[in-house]
């Protein structure tokens, strides 16, 4: 279960446009570092506690990515995090799935269309072709499960092809709210 949960993490860091780089991954503690093109860097951690994680935990990866110079993560836990645990990132960004989300990858069930996060010079220049202001665009939830496996933040916009029957390929875009 492990390998197919550590597989879905990985297409959606290759979806945010990270490749993880084999000199970088710890086969005993289930860590690696991801990089894009610019070199922005993210950890992410596989804690082996059966437990919910606590705040020592965090503290320990907070202070691997201080060493690291890294101010991203992603921590995939069992069962829960303390409440404690999600206030001590500090200056920090640090994003927690839960494995169960992991079981299946969304961004490849058949139901689900392709998704993308504009920049910022696309998401302008589409408001323009359109002749619209960001508040008039379709919104999506900042707690969608999709928003979440992108990492997208609020004001980022999504472009989303449909395939349709009738009008073959159909594209829309909606921003996270």
């Amino acid at each position: 279960m492990f390998e197919i949960i550590r597989k879905n993490m990985l297409k959606i860091i290759e979806a945010r446009n990270y490749k993880i780089t084999d000199n970088f991954f710890d086969p005993l503690k289930n860590e690696y570092i991801a990089e894009n093109e610019e070199g922005n860097k993210i950890y992410i951690f596989f804690p082996i506690t059966t437990l919910k994680v606590g705040i020592n935990t965090i503290r320990q990866y907070i202070k691997q990515m201080q060493q690291e110079e890294i101010t991203h993560s992603i921590i995939i836990v069992k069962d829960d995090i303390t409440s404690f645990a999600k206030q001590s990132s500090k200056n920090l960004t640090i994003e927690y799935f839960k494995e169960n989300e992991l079981y299946l990858n969304k961004l490849e069930h058949f139901l689900v269309p392709k998704y993308s996060v504009l920049s910022e010079l696309e998401k302008k220049e589409v408001l323009e072709y359109y002749k619209i202001k960001e508040y008039q665009l379709p919104k999506q939830s900042i707690d969608d499960p999709i928003t979440k496996h992108f990492g997208a933040k609020k004001g980022q916009v999504f472009k989303i092809i449909r395939i349709s029957e009738t009008c073959g390929e159909y594209i829309y875009y909606r921003i996270v709210v």
